[in-house]
């Protein structure tokens, strides 16, 4: 954990109160950072609009925002931020090509919401890393770079899927910021899911980016896409789930 705690606030959008209560409230890891649990049981909010509003009310506050679901659980210290710089954006995993093959990075455990069938996912590694997407289960980010570039905001037009991917691409292909993973232990309770919303977000994105082609957890992205489908197809468990539930 950074020295400087009060640096750092974790904003949580749930639905699932006992998930919560178990991931944030009882998590030791968690002993005295202060984390923001926003109920949207009744609002049923977009996860982007809950964001920027978080991110509109500690703009002009110098401090760390992460960003992340419900269904995350830190399982040892956070990274420590104390040498890591502000005007880039930051995940806990995230997904870069390596010739024709997109290859995870970040080394943690997805499971079940229940916990059962664990499988441990992503590369391992142990000092800040580029990546070209990070997926949406969390987000780190800095108020100084929110304040200087008041453009790099998550894209409300999308609700639960791909508004980190596109936070990355707005951020790199008109600002040039980087996007790099943090070394983290984690789990993951979901295996994540594509549904129609998924795929209307897809639409979305290729509308946005029509001359891009970038990976992402679950299929590629941007106007592009196509010309790096040509040559992988994503074999993982999200595809092989059944029609989800969107709310």
């Amino acid at each position: 954990m950074s020295s400087d705690k009060a640096a750092l606030k974790f904003f949580v959008p749930f639905i699932n109160e006992p998930m919560v209560d178990r991931f944030f409230r009882k998590n030791l890891h968690l002993k005295g950072t202060e984390v923001a649990l926003i109920d949207n049981r009744e609002r049923n909010a977009g996860l982007p609009l809950l964001y920027n509003e978080a991110i509109q009310e500690h703009l002009y506050k110098d401090m760390w925002l992460f960003f992340v679901h419900e269904d995350f659980e830190l399982r040892g210290p956070f990274y420590n931020l104390d040498n890591l710089a502000p005007n880039a954006v930051y995940g806990t995993f995230g997904i870069r090509m390596e010739g024709h093959y997109p290859v995870g990075i970040g080394k943690h455990t997805c499971s079940r919401k229940d916990g059962s069938k664990p499988i441990e996912v992503g590369e391992f590694i142990e000092q800040p890393t580029r990546v070209e997407t990070i997926d949406c289960q969390s987000i780190l980010l800095h108020t100084t770079l929110l304040r200087k570039l008041k453009k790099l905001r998550f894209d409300e037009e999308l609700s639960f899927d791909l508004y980190c991917e596109e936070f990355c691409l707005n951020a790199q292909e008109n600002f040039g910021i980087p996007v790099l993973i943090i070394p983290l232990a984690f789990q993951h309770y979901s295996y994540g899911k594509v549904t129609e919303r998924y795929h209307r977000g897809l639409e979305h994105l290729a509308r946005q980016y029509p001359s891009t082609a970038m990976p992402g957890s679950c299929s590629f992205l941007g106007g592009r896409a196509s010309d790096l489908a040509a040559h992988f197809t994503y074999d993982i468990e999200a595809n092989r789930n059944p029609p989800a539930n969107e709310s």
